[in-house]
């Protein structure tokens, strides 16, 4: 079992991986072929559909992936409900779609977002036998079907976008990757579901304060996305969802991830809360020595980052960049103490924290752009709410769990002189050379890397008394 385990999550995890490299390396080759203002709209169509897709969440996974036992009944009911919410929320869409696109002063997009709208129908025919293979922790099939339709997404929506050059690309490529993987789950798994609602009331009383809080927490993410796209141009929403996603492509591709696995056991100290407290002390020091490297990296090369990885048409969001890096700064550090409050039981404390955060996101920008009109100023704004929320939830973490805010409070001030001292040293070394833009990168990148590593595992041991190791070794 043990094995099958450890087998499961290696599925699992490479599927996740693969899929973020295969996007990844989409979205830089697009970032050449495509503009801001295709990205502009590429962002507020994946806005609507996501939140559509959100509002007919059954929760269906998780409900047959926890029972006990699970009949034809259940799986048929899970894949009815599904299917019939997707059919209403896509129907619904194709009605709201011109006063959705009138909000945004986008009418070219009503038929799009109509057309795009169907891909929740082709996810909700998927075969339920799918929730039985991961029940029983047969990744393996799951992993290879995923593979197959990231591939051919990726290949449509290059092929795609090289001869229309719009952002229909990303409309066919998602359509065309919903029916392979649909198709493909019934050769995978031989269950045939069939129309029923006899567990319907079960099914519900499970999922609708799972459909709560994944309706507060899509709106807190993507609010600010909202509010850009109403009150500036093409170009500069463009400009901004791509500074935001390379900002966050550490945190949502490497840190969260590895962070992950280190949150496992946080629930079975959820009865100690001394011990829990040291135990996310402890991963918080940690994420702290790898986030804060990362952002002081980005802080001092924003321009240079954007340029090699995306190209020259991206000027406003290499000037966007240093600032949004504290995005991933604050979100590495919240998924820490979002996990330490899931695990001790505060599932509630947490729904109304993100309530409260949605009303304050939303309420200080929309007062401030009433006022002034500045991109800049508003992402610094963003941040700040950002950074006040994360030093907010954390205080409630503390008044259950006892944290160690001096252990903390040296990891990040030691931390962060380590990363200025490595990127004084880094930056004067290529100055003193002439090399093009991706070199300067890939040379600046690899001495501050080597440099950060070298002396923090020198420094640490006389500092703190210990050395990253024994912070990784005591951890486990």
């Amino acid at each position: 079992m043990k094995r099958k385990l450890i087998t499961s999550a290696a599925f699992s995890s490479g599927a996740k991986f693969l899929s973020r490299v295969i996007g990844l390396i989409s979205t830089l080759i697009l970032a050449r072929i495509l503009t801001p203002t295709d990205f502009a709209m590429i962002a507020i169509i994946a806005i609507v559909i996501h939140l559509f897709d959100i509002l007919s969440h059954t929760g269906a996974e998780q409900y047959i992936v926890q029972k006990s036992n699970v009949y034809d009944e259940d799986l048929n009911t899970a894949w009815t409900l599904d299917l019939l919410l997707k059919v209403l929320v896509c129907f619904l869409l194709v009605i709201l779609a011109p006063f959705i696109t009138t909000f945004f002063d986008k009418p070219e997009l009503t038929i799009v977002i109509q057309v795009a709208s169907t891909t929740l129908i082709f996810n909700a025919l998927r075969t339920p036998g799918l929730l039985l293979l991961k029940r029983g922790l047969e990744y393996k099939k799951i992993f290879y079907l995923s593979l197959v339709q990231r591939i051919i997404s990726f290949i449509i929506v290059i092929f795609v976008a090289f001869y229309w050059r719009n952002y229909w690309a990303f409309v066919v490529a998602d359509m065309v990757g919903a029916i392979v993987f649909t198709i493909g789950s019934y050769r995978i798994h031989t269950y045939r579901p069939s129309l029923s609602l006899i567990k319907v009331s079960e099914q519900w009383l499970f999922s609708k304060w799972l459909l709560g809080k994944y309706i507060v927490g899509y709106l807190g993410s993507q609010v600010d996305t909202v509010l850009v796209a109403k009150f500036f141009g093409n170009i500069q929403l463009g400009n901004y969802h791509m500074a935001r996603d390379v900002a966050m492509l550490p945190g949502h591709n490497i840190i969260g991830p590895a962070i992950e696995p280190l949150l496992a056991d946080f629930k079975d100290y959820k009865n100690t809360p001394n011990k829990l407290g040291r135990r996310v002390s402890k991963v918080l020091c940690l994420v702290a020595f790898i986030v804060v490297p990362i952002t002081s990296y980005m802080l001092l090369y924003p321009s240079l980052i954007i340029d090699v990885l995306l190209g020259k048409q991206w000027v406003i969001a290499g000037e966007l960049l240093g600032v949004m890096s504290l995005l991933f700064f604050y979100y590495c550090f919240l998924l820490v103490i979002e996990s330490a409050l899931t695990a001790i039981g505060r599932v509630r404390v947490l729904f109304y924290f993100d309530i409260f955060s949605l009303i304050l996101v939303v309420v200080t920008l929309l007062t401030y752009l009433q006022m002034f009109n500045d991109l800049h100023h508003t992402v610094w704004l963003r941040v700040l709410i950002g950074l006040t929320l994360t030093f907010l939830i954390t205080m409630i973490l503390h008044s259950f769990v006892p944290l160690k805010f001096i252990q903390i409070g040296i990891t990040l001030v030691l931390s962060a002189g380590i990363s200025g001292i490595c990127l004084a040293l880094s930056y004067w070394i290529t100055m003193q050379i002439e090399i093009g833009q991706v070199m300067m990168l890939l040379v600046s990148g690899s001495i501050f890397c080597a440099t950060y590593t070298v002396v923090t595992v020198t420094l640490l041991p006389m500092l703190m008394g210990t050395t990253l190791g024994n912070l990784i070794k005591k951890y486990r």
